[in-house]
């Protein structure tokens, strides 16, 4: 990014509803490039959205260790594991109001965080507001990824929370349709706007499809995944593997469903080179209504074929996808490549994953940032 930028010699902070070491996914792609555009970042990690269960236990133990010192990244930036607790009850919401909110916030002042930063949040919890309520924000953003409304455990008070944190914000960010019309109708300041693919994606040609491609899904492994599918694919015979972080057991799959273990970002496109397409498979749930893949134009820019559920956010880019209207429609999907791929195809895909590169995309929200200040100002900060 150019000096130019809007967040050189800025502060930003990211309260994030993902630890850093999770999979990929938008919450460290714009911190990162917020510091390649020159601001100074703290990435606060996940302070809680539902209650813990077993599944837990190692992220727990993990952030138990991240309590005593904030993890540098390899870009210079902090992380900071704070203590919460989930805000899920009336006593947890009250001791994060009164004991762990302020001291993460001493945290981060040791750490240098000064008054008027830019704020980027992703959880709209009582924890997150309570947060707002110390700090002087420059800018608040609401950067809405998840259909929080659509998870089966939420906070007796989401609606509540989400809806007092959409009035503050000064811009709200949506990765789909369904998020945008739905927080547009109580923010006007409502952007449509998925962050975009890194230049080492776009890789060299794949593979000509054969008969039975080797296929790929990246990303975390959870309840979002749609396993009918995978087990499809496994029936039919073809290889399929996944590579990230397990959230969740899952289940039984056939011998040729394999888990391998996460790889560093940076990495993932070597990794991905000998694959013959790309797995974007995600179960029918509420939660997944207003789902846009983080990893969207990170396959497109491969120029591999994607095989996709048919989400309805994948829906408008339907001539750049393989959409299966069901779990058991992957493996014929999957059969037909060779006889369905065309370089015109590849070169579309490419294409339009170029329009939606990092950098411009970057772009994008820097001009949107910049017209939320007047409009900040003229609401008295």
């Amino acid at each position: 990014m150019s000096a130019a930028s809007f967040f050189a010699g800025r502060q930003v902070l990211v309260l994030s509803s993902v630890d850093w070491g999770a999979a990929w996914q938008r919450h460290q792609a714009f911190a990162s490039a917020f510091e390649a555009a020159g601001a100074e970042v703290f990435f606060v990690e996940n302070t809680g959205f539902r209650s813990p269960g077993a599944r837990d236990l190692s992220r727990v133990v993990r952030r138990v260790k991240g309590l005593l010192a904030p993890r540098p990244r390899a870009s210079g930036g902090r992380v900071v594991s704070p203590l919460a607790l989930p805000p899920t009850a009336k006593p947890f919401r009250a001791l994060n109001a009164s004991v762990f909110v302020p001291r993460l916030l001493r945290k981060l002042s040791k750490l240098g965080l000064r008054p008027g930063p830019v704020v980027f949040a992703y959880l709209p919890t009582a924890t997150t507001l309570s947060v707002l309520d110390r700090l002087e924000p420059e800018l608040l953003v609401y950067d809405c990824v998840d259909n929080f409304a659509g998870h089966p455990t939420p906070p007796r008070d989401l609606a509540a929370t989400e809806g007092e944190l959409l009035r503050r914000a000064d811009l709200v960010l949506t990765t789909s349709q369904y998020l945008f019309e739905a927080k547009r109708a109580v923010n006007p300041h409502t952007l449509l706007l998925h962050h975009g693919a890194d230049e080492a994606f776009f890789i060299p040609p794949g593979p000509p499809p054969g008969p039975r491609p080797r296929l790929c899904y990246f990303g975390t492994v959870w309840s979002a995944v749609d396993f009918e599918a995978l087990r499809a694919l496994g029936e039919a015979g073809f290889e399929v593997d996944l590579i990230g972080p397990v959230k969740e057991p899952p289940p039984a799959l056939p011998a040729s469903v394999r888990f391998l273990p996460a790889v560093a970002h940076e990495k993932l496109p070597e990794v991905l080179a000998p694959y013959g397409a790309l797995l974007l498979p995600y179960a029918d749930t509420p939660y997944n209504l207003g789902v846009a893949p983080a990893k969207l134009y990170e396959c497109l820019a491969t120029g591999r074929p994607v095989l996709a559920s048919n989400l309805r956010s994948l829906r408008p880019l339907a001539e750049h996808l393989y959409l299966a209207a069901a779990s058991a429609d992957f493996p014929a999907i999957a059969s037909k490549l060779r006889e369905t791929e065309t370089p015109e195809r590849v070169r579309a895909r490419v294409a339009l994953a170029r329009e939606h590169s990092t950098p411009s995309q970057i772009r994008a929200l820097e001009t949107a940032l910049a017209a939320a200040l007047p409009r900040r100002a003229l609401r008295g900060g």
